[in-house]
């Protein structure tokens, strides 16, 4: 059985300081990231928001959460993502975010072209007894994926076919189905023992929780073995 990990994370009272100034203000204008690094072969990432460096290099599969400043109820803020040897910028996009709302921020991809995907989460609950999903697929050199929950019957595939740097939207599953099996396999017409990539039973979950599921290597070793991340909203 491969790794699961399950990462319980609380937002983290840390602020991306958008303003190089800020002036006293009764209520601050926010809006909320969630920071993902899953580049191969690069044990960590340097952050830089809106011109503000993150005081700490993010490593290799480390949620960094946090509140981004905001001038006003939307705004345009410029995220890079820096080598932390060189500070050579691997990627930098321009952002529109808007007050009170969160957002995945991930970057991934091969080191000498990597990409930033963003997401706006769907922070509301879902239905009594399940739990929300999505799954990105991190894995170079690996064709599309399925992912199948609570058995490999056809009716438990969730996820079809799902490319390199893909997310999905978001889908509900039962929280009983999660926890008792989860079966990652290369793609096909139909299950096959042969094509599992990863399986994992009696999995912690919390019903009724949110999730960003990511297919990737244990560490930025290429030759570690295969882990689903969970990452709970």
């Amino acid at each position: 059985m491969k790794k699961l990990l399950v990462l319980s994370i609380l937002l983290s009272s840390f602020i991306f300081s958008c303003n190089k100034d800020p002036e006293p203000e009764p209520e601050l204008i926010r809006a909320y990231c969630y920071l993902y690094h899953f580049i191969p072969q690069m044990s960590d990432v340097i952050w830089e928001i809106e011109g503000y460096e993150l005081p700490e290099e993010q490593a290799y599969a480390v949620l960094f959460p946090g509140a981004v400043l905001l001038e006003a109820g939307t705004d345009d803020i410029e995220f890079v993502v820096k080598h932390p040897g060189t500070s050579e910028v691997l990627v930098n996009q321009m952002l529109q975010l808007e007050q009170n709302t969160y957002y995945n921020v991930i970057v991934c991809g091969p080191a000498d072209n990597p990409t930033l995907l963003v997401n706006e989460i769907d922070i509301s609950y879902p239905q009594a007894g399940n739990v929300a999903l999505q799954a990105l697929h991190s894995i170079p050199d690996q064709g599309p994926i399925d992912l199948y929950i609570g058995d490999t019957t056809q009716e438990k595939r969730v996820v079809t076919a799902l490319n390199y740097l893909e997310l999905t939207d978001r889908f509900e599953v039962s929280a009983i189905d999660i926890r008792t099996e989860m079966t990652l396999t290369a793609h096909g017409d139909e299950f096959s023992q042969d094509s599992v990539l990863l399986t994992s039973g009696y999995n912690d979950i919390v019903s009724e929780a949110r999730y960003l599921s990511v297919l990737a290597h244990f560490t930025h070793d290429t030759t570690s073995e295969l882990t689903f991340w969970l990452y709970i909203l």
